[in-house]
């Protein structure tokens, strides 16, 4: 009786740190997102100053575009981690769909 109830409360703590952990990946992928959202804008916006020749602000851009760039690699080896697979392709698919939901 007593290896039935360690077993049952070994379970029940099992499936309550993964449900902890699942929260905590999507507050992640959310994070994923808005990240790749804001390199694109600022990838955009150097381009847009080198067009104008305005090369100090562009080169200032493509350190923060770089900036981005890393950060969104680390998150994607921390999700991958946790068990998401291709985290960083599906960011960019839902921020992909966002924006044409807004365009539309």
């Amino acid at each position: 009786m007593k290896k039935i109830a360690m077993l049952f409360i070994m379970g029940i703590l099992l499936s309550l740190g993964a449900m902890a952990q699942n929260k905590d990946v999507k507050n992640d992928q959310k994070v994923l997102k808005n990240t790749i959202v804001d390199k694109k804008a600022d990838k955009h916006e150097a381009g847009k100053n080198l067009a104008h020749l305005r090369i100090k602000k562009a080169l200032r851009g493509r350190r923060e575009v770089r900036r981005h760039r890393r950060s969104i690699h680390r998150q994607g080896e921390h999700l991958e981690s946790h068990g998401v697979k291709h985290p960083i392709h599906k960011a960019r698919e839902q921020a992909k769909l966002e924006k044409e939901r807004k365009e539309n």
